[in-house]
């Protein structure tokens, strides 16, 4: 397979390394090229920027990331850089077989610690969500099979904040739980080109992913347990985060897909994590 990874950062990286690993030919295009993965070959495109010369590409994948929490980042990120890949690949006549779009879980606006699956509503009341969906619907209305990944939050080697802050005795309040989903880098990668495997080899895929892991858990349970590993006394503070809503992710479909974590639960994704830092 001939990929693309727009936005070539920790996530895209990971991607690549995967591809490479299977023998696939991978380009990556981010601002600082020399912090590609070694492997993958570099594409100097800088969005919302108009395409160089584009190879012959089988699929594409969009990762990137906003450089910043607010509307102007947001939107060119994900609708002025969309909208940017879809005029490109018209002009130059590309046409992958599919193209996947990273998305978030920040698009779903339950509050109240209910279920959420891929035919949950949508109906986000802050920017960024709003954003990510102008983003992932204009995707839909382009000439070219899509796929959305709508991922939970990131953790892992290199996204460790949870571990720094009960280091640094920083937890929730007791009370009201708040249930937290996340799913951890190695497997996020493992799920896309998994999902990329499937389409290449004909399979049907759905138009739309929840890459979580299989247990969604009250922030203080997981604060909680990751205190104890280090030996900690937990302290409860006054608040309760409000970003990343109250919900409870469903990644079924994703499981259904033949996709096997390695990291099924908070639990085995920060153990070498707390190994590593000890």
């Amino acid at each position: 397979m001939r990929v693309l990874i727009l936005g070539c950062g920790d996530l895209g990286n990971r991607i690549g390394e995967n591809l490479l690993q299977q023998d696939h030919l991978v380009y990556g295009a981010r601002r600082s090229l020399q912090r590609l993965a070694p492997g993958i070959q570099p594409l100097a495109w800088t969005l919302p920027n108009d395409a160089p010369e584009l190879p012959p590409l089988d699929y594409i994948i969009y990762t990137l990331a906003a450089d910043g929490f607010t509307p102007d980042a947001y939107r060119l990120a994900y609708l002025e850089g969309v909208e940017t890949l879809i005029s490109s690949l018209k002009r130059q006549k590309v046409s992958p077989k599919r193209i996947f779009f990273i998305s978030s879980t920040g698009v779903f606006a339950q509050e109240n610690g209910e279920e959420v699956d891929e035919n949950s509503a949508t109906e986000p009341l802050d920017f960024s969500g709003q954003l990510l969906l102008q983003g992932e619907e204009a995707l839909y209305q382009s000439p070219w099979p899509v796929t959305v990944l709508r991922f939970s939050g990131i953790y892992g080697p290199g996204r460790e904040r949870m571990l720094r802050q009960v280091r640094a005795g920083e937890y929730p309040a007791a009370t009201p739980l708040k249930f937290s989903n996340r799913i951890h880098i190695e497997d996020g990668a493992r799920a896309l080109v998994h999902l990329m495997t499937l389409d290449d080899q004909g399979t049907r895929l759905q138009e739309l992913y929840l890459v979580s892991d299989c247990e969604p858990a009250p922030l203080q349970e997981v604060t909680g347990w990751l205190a104890h590993q280090m030996g900690l006394r937990v302290k409860p503070g006054k608040s309760v985060p409000q970003r990343g809503g109250h919900k409870r992710i469903n990644s079924q479909r994703l499981r259904d897909s033949g996709f096997q974590f390695r990291y099924p639960s908070y639990r085995e994704g920060y153990a070498p994590l707390l190994d590593a830092n000890r």
